[in-house]
């Protein structure tokens, strides 16, 4: 059978296109046989898993709002963590810049502890670790994305003492590990009782690091006014623990009515371990309305 010269060229071009189907390649990992710890110290084991993936809807992670990574995390991928090469090692292949995964997307590697008990969380990313584009035009391409040059962590450790290849997770403590901890045996158990009777629920003590079988005052959230470029600004101190698995949401009122929440409205001034300030957006005194500011704290699952 003959074909003609123009009917190769079309099928060698046909071909060309099947052939680039299956696109772009991240091959994502850490080095072998390098000593990654957990929390207290000991050496990482196969109860660890780690995703690739991605925050959706422009979330952006901060150990602030850790609670609220879950609701917005999408995974490509997740890889077990192998106690025997002390690693973890895996290769995502795809073909279309599907939502979340859109062109430039912030790409992440998620490692944590399998199983609601002694969760412990790491979360880390180098700062070009974007999500590829998918150009059926072009080559694929191959990225590799390893632990060893992360330099963004937002929970966790990496690069601990001078050696590039090390993690080292942080402990994040649930309110059901907290209860079972705290309130075994106790029927008034869950996070609206309050057992001890002392109007503190038990939502709040388990974000306070209160006892919730000791009777005690509610910890104090001290306001303040700031001045920033001549204006006034009221400002919360809230000594909670960062590493409770709790949505912390700062609202503001003028009327004590009407609530609002959110970058709009408030600013974050510090996040450490055991303490979150926030400042009022809206600024107040003479002439203007009075502010209001409290905490809403949910339990996350």
């Amino acid at each position: 059978m003959k074909v003609s010269q123009l009917r190769k060229y079309f099928l060698l071009g046909v071909a060309l296109v099947i052939g680039r189907a299956g696109a772009e390649t991240i091959n994502w990992s850490c080095p072998t046989l390098k000593t990654n710890q957990t929390s207290t110290g000991q050496n990482m084991d196969g109860g660890f898993q780690f995703q690739l993936g991605v925050f959706s809807g422009g979330f952006i992670p901060i150990a602030g709002n850790m609670s609220q990574w879950a609701a917005h995390w999408v995974s490509a991928q997740t890889a077990s963590y192998s106690s025997a090469n002390s690693s973890f090692d895996s290769t995502f292949n795809f073909a279309v810049n599907a939502a979340p995964f859109t062109i430039g997307a912030k790409g992440y590697v998620w490692g944590r502890r399998i199983g609601s008990a002694a969760d412990e969380w790491i979360l880390f990313r180098k700062s070009d670790w974007t999500w590829p584009y998918v150009d059926p035009q072009q080559p694929p391409g191959f990225y590799d994305w390893n632990a060893a040059t992360a330099n963004e962590v937002i929970l966790g450790t990496i690069n601990a003492s001078g050696t590039p290849f090390l993690m080292q997770s942080a402990a994040v403590y649930s309110y059901a590990q907290w209860r079972d901890d705290n309130l075994a045996g106790e029927s008034l158990n869950s996070p609206n009782d309050d057992p001890d009777h002392d109007g503190v629920s038990n939502l709040l003590e388990f974000v306070f690091g209160t006892s919730p079988s000791l009777a005690s005052l509610v910890p104090s959230t001290p306001t303040s006014l700031v001045t920033i470029s001549g204006q006034t600004y009221l400002q919360i101190f809230i000594p909670r623990l960062r590493n409770r698995l709790a949505t912390f949401t700062v609202e503001v009122s003028s009327d004590l009515n009407q609530w609002t929440s959110g970058d709009t409205y408030t600013a974050e001034v510090s996040n450490t371990a055991e303490a979150l300030v926030v400042r009022d957006k809206t600024a107040t005194g003479p002439g203007l309305p009075r502010r209001f500011m409290r905490l809403k704290a949910v339990v996350q699952p």
